[in-house]
């Protein structure tokens, strides 16, 4: 993920949180938002869900979640 926020000065500008799924996976904000699967990455835009993939890690599916934010 580090090469492609690199790529694009626009992607440096995105805030990203990581979550260890082992730890939480039952904590209220997995079930708040319907996160069942490791690998779930969900982006927001002005506090709202714009788009999610899930068990997807290659560069063009998480390259289209930055373009929906960026």
């Amino acid at each position: 993920m580090s090469a492609l926020i690199d790529s694009n000065d626009e992607y440096k500008k995105v805030k990203l949180i990581k979550v260890d799924w082992d730890k939480h996976r039952r904590s209220p904000i997995s079930s708040e938002l319907g996160i069942r699967r490791q690998s779930t990455m969900v982006v927001f835009k002005d506090g709202a869900e714009v788009d999610r993939i899930i068990a997807q890690t290659g560069k063009k599916a998480i390259e289209g979640l930055f373009k929906a934010v960026t």
